[in-house]
């Protein structure tokens, strides 16, 4: 799969998902979606980019979401 159908699919699931996941984590909890599901969660950044990494996925090819955090339908398009 290509970096770009990665984007989309991930993009597409994100939409579906943030409403569970702004109330299921909490609050400033960093939420990674890869290959259109949640993969991993962690409260620091660079925590949960290990996590990826040893579940063997390049977090390039994910969505990074912070609970809380509002989103454009422009922001996740950029």
């Amino acid at each position: 799969m290509t970096r770009e159908e990665h984007k989309a699919v991930n993009q597409a699931a994100f939409i579906k998902l943030k409403p569970i996941i702004d109330t299921t984590y909490p609050p400033k909890q960093f939420v990674a979606i890869a290959g259109g599901k949640i993969v991993a969660d962690d409260p620091d950044f660079e925590k949960l980019r290990e996590k990826l990494l040893a579940l063997g996925i390049d977090p390039m090819d994910s969505l990074v979401d912070r609970v809380g955090e509002e989103w454009s339908e422009e922001m996740l398009i950029l």
